[in-house]
């Protein structure tokens, strides 16, 4: 009997054949989990301390693979490293050129391991790099919208709902609203951090190991709190992917509102704010033009990392529990998602500090849209009339307004009590927009005190002062 010759591929023992060169392509992942060396070299590293730790390698062996795991590290860094497409993955390639390195004692880096429990170990170390990455962003941007909140406080501009002039706004409070926003994304990945502080390394391929490992310890040394409890479940678990994806999307969803918002409030026909030129692009046709671009890209990226979240639901939703060849493909939609949502927190920083309000053209509109008609029935009803009432005699004067071309603030005292006897002298003071802040005085509203406590609230917790 002939002498079988070796395959090129680390599970060629139980095949005749070698996989066909088309398999190998469309199986192979090495273009997307390159990106994963460095976690897969951290895993490595602990693993073999813990087997070390636990007799299974000798002294000798530890050593002889951790520096040859150092020059893998340095070639891969310093771009030497020669990858090949053949064996499939990231994990295949450090462990093939490994055992160029060092010779067969690197073959025993594998020991008591699956690339089922690896995989999941370089995906997880991943995946909180970046929640951490994206909780430094989270701040910066915060920090922007506060300082801008401060420049801002005293300035109102017409807000709406339903795109629809409401009332007066400080644009203080505006920029606010957002660290809220972006304060609930903080302490989602501040909850996701806590949940997912389980290391997978020690699972094997789905039933553990008969060795004796130590799965504790790779634990700890890779900075988990804890081990995994399932074997079966950490293998095929991939929740940690797609709930970072979903924080991503949240995220996102907040930044596309906001860049909405500076879009429509700079468009031509508002303009109560101009972005600054470093930030818009021109036309190739029209020499006038000057285009939102970074904020309707920033709106349309939404939709990438909106649809990679709802791609991998579909992946997860139709697998059988444990580990499947599909998990593979998170990393397609995993990767773009989370560089596309990086680039956004990078930029947008940018865009804070660098619009400017235009008083002139709000000034006007200040007195349109009779922003200050809830202000007046509020005046009646402490006036002693119920709301209800109140609201239909207000309305009742905003159509004769209507009818007639007025703004509220056009109509003279006695014009006023024409339509609504209760009212007094004071009420034209009602119906001035610029003293909207300072009639406001209850916690978590616009007006100037509320704003003033939610600025040095926040001046304190980005510091780490409070919670």
């Amino acid at each position: 009997m002939s002498e079988k010759k070796p395959h090129t591929n680390p599970w060629g023992g139980r095949f005749e054949a070698e996989t066909d060169p088309l398999v190998r392509r469309y199986t192979g992942s090495l273009h997307l989990d390159r990106r994963l060396a460095a976690f897969d070299i951290q895993g490595s590293r602990a693993h073999v301390r813990m087997l070390t730790h636990q007799g299974i390698l000798t002294a000798e062996d530890a050593r002889q693979i951790e520096s040859g795991l150092d020059q893998v590290e340095a070639e891969i860094n310093d771009g030497t490293f020669p990858y090949r497409d053949e064996l499939e993955d990231i994990h295949m390639n450090i462990e093939r050129r490994l055992q160029e390195i060092i010779g067969p004692t690197g073959g025993r880096v594998h020991t008591g391991r699956s690339r089922n429990d690896q995989v999941a170990v370089d995906l997880k170390l991943f995946c909180r790099q970046v929640a951490k990455d994206w909780q430094g962003k989270l701040r910066v941007i915060q920090n922007e919208l506060l300082l801008r909140a401060e420049e801002l406080r005293d300035e109102i501009y017409p807000a709406w709902t339903h795109l629809q002039s409401a009332q007066p706004l400080s644009w203080g409070h505006y920029l606010l609203a957002f660290i809220e926003m972006f304060e609930r994304d903080h302490r989602r990945l501040g909850l996701y951090l806590e949940l997912h502080d389980v290391s997978p390394l020690g699972a094997g391929a789905l039933a553990g190991s008969t060795l004796p490992l130590d799965p504790e310890q790779t634990a700890q040394t890779l900075g988990f709190s804890k081990a995994f409890r399932n074997s079966y479940d950490v293998v095929g678990d991939r929740d940690f992917v797609l709930e970072i994806l979903q924080i991503a999307s949240q995220i996102m969803l907040h930044v596309s509102r906001f860049a909405e918002d500076l879009v429509y409030l700079s468009s031509t026909p508002v303009s109560w704010i101009e972005l600054p030129d470093s930030l818009c692009t021109g036309s190739s046709m029209m020499p006038q033009k000057k285009n939102p671009d970074v904020m309707e890209l920033a709106r349309g990226k939404s939709a990438l990392v909106l649809g990679h979240t709802a791609g991998l639901c579909f992946l997860l939703k139709g697998l059988p529990s444990s580990y499947n060849r599909d998990l593979q493909q998170d990393k397609e939609h995993l990767f773009p998602a989370v560089d596309t949502t990086s680039d956004t927190l990078d930029i947008l920083p940018l865009v804070i500090s660098g619009f400017r309000t235009r008083k002139d053209r709000i000034a006007g509109h200040l007195q349109e849209g009779f922003l200050m008609a809830t202000d007046l029935a509020e005046y009646l009803v402490r006036l002693g009339i119920p709301f209800r009432t109140a609201h239909e005699k207000v309305g009742q004067v905003v159509a004769v307004c209507v009818r007639e071309g007025k703004r509220l603030s056009d109509l003279s005292f006695d014009r006023l009590r024409e339509w609504i006897p209760e009212v007094r002298e004071d009420v034209l003071s009602v119906l001035d927009p610029v003293g909207a802040l300072q009639k406001r005085t209850h916690r978590g509203s616009t007006g100037a005190q509320s704003v003033e406590y939610q600025l040095k609230f926040w001046r304190s917790r980005l510091k780490g002062g409070v919670e």
